[in-house]
């Protein structure tokens, strides 16, 4: 007897608005731990790092949620979340975290706005919605890495490490982002270089360890980066022009256009490393040994969605920016945050 089995290649299950969203999120959750991270550690109790880091993430927060809710396919399904928990699912807990992390983001920097202009100090506030902030981004972090890991149909997702790895990659990109925001503070590149140089050394350190594993995740890791060098080159080659430049950048300033560019390098490392882990993977075989292919169309669940998110957050930006300083020139009487920039 002879029996045929056939096989069809599996449809893409996650699309490009998946991989925006662990893009804006990852970036939103390191810029409130650098935040806070300067809240309690410095003694200054208006530190430019912190609101500059700070503004960087309430920009992110706003278009993170977005760019999940579009992934979702369908608006209703938002709702069943709450009408139906289910404590077994992390997506449900998200539910939960993520609005939360999104209002205690937004406080904190409402917070921190009204300190700056007002001139007053609002010390144990700002401490504890950084706090608050911190365990907040914390469990974004653990639900967005678990939410993919405990996916045992997708090996190379199947691990510990993905979510060390997912935030890693997001939070190196800090440093070089606030170095080319505040490109009129030069004090700031040194101290910036040098923990851009430690967060990738700690995202080498990941890397490998995860690679040299013995579960089914490290050796798909591993046969990914053989049979595909092309696809591995990308994020290597990124991270060694990030780690040099960190590297030079520790002892000669660079110039504003040099930020510029170790900023953007730095969002593509995190951009990449994102799209090959969610959308490279799914083409990969489950069930079969067809991979299963995929082409970027062209519409809203593709190409444009990428353009509208980043677009969006550059429109958001920039709405923030001139919405502090004006308020800065209402209240101060002409003192702005860029004034501070150009005057230290």
């Amino acid at each position: 007897m002879i029996r045929e089995i056939l096989a069809r290649p599996q449809e893409i299950a996650w699309l490009p608005w998946a991989v925006q969203y662990f893009f804006f999120i990852g970036l939103a959750c390191s810029a409130v731990l650098f935040a806070a991270g300067l809240r309690v550690f410095s003694r200054q109790q208006h530190n430019l790092l912190e609101f500059a880091a700070l503004m960087f993430a309430v920009t992110a927060v706003v278009v993170a949620p977005l760019a999940l809710n579009a992934d979702l396919h369908q608006p209703a399904r938002v709702w069943h979340f709450y009408a139906h928990f289910t404590p077994w699912s992390w997506m449900s807990w998200g539910s939960l975290f993520l609005p939360l992390f999104s209002v205690l983001v937004v406080a904190y920097f409402v917070a921190l706005t009204y300190s700056r202009c007002w001139g007053i100090p609002l010390p144990r506030l700002l401490m504890g919605l950084a706090w608050l902030c911190v365990l907040s981004a914390v469990s974004i972090l653990l639900y967005t890495g678990r939410e993919v890991s405990i996916l045992r149909a997708q090996p190379l997702w199947f691990s510990l490490w993905l979510p060390l790895f997912i935030f890693l990659s997001a939070w190196q990109a800090i440093p070089s982002l606030l170095a080319a925001w505040l490109w009129h503070q030069p004090q700031y590149q040194h101290p910036l270089a040098r923990w851009q140089m430690i967060n990738l050394v700690a995202l080498a350190g990941v890397t490998l360890l995860w690679a040299s594993g013995d579960t089914p995740s490290a050796q798909v890791l591993r046969g990914w980066s053989v049979g595909s060098p092309m696809l591995a080159a990308l994020p290597m080659v990124l991270w060694g022009l990030l780690l040099g430049l960190a590297g030079v950048n520790r002892q000669k300033r660079f110039s504003t256009a040099l930020l510029v560019v170790q900023g953007l390098m730095a969002l593509s490392l995190c951009w990449s490393v994102r799209w090959l882990l969610l959308m490279q993977t799914q083409t990969l075989p489950k069930y079969n040994v067809l991979t299963n292919p995929y082409a970027l169309p062209l519409g809203s669940e593709g190409l444009l969605a990428i353009i509208g998110t980043f677009g969006l957050w550059i429109a958001v930006i920039i709405a923030a920016r001139e919405g502090v300083r004006w308020l800065e020139q209402k209240v101060s009487g002409g003192k702005t945050f860029e004034g501070e920039m150009h005057h230290g």
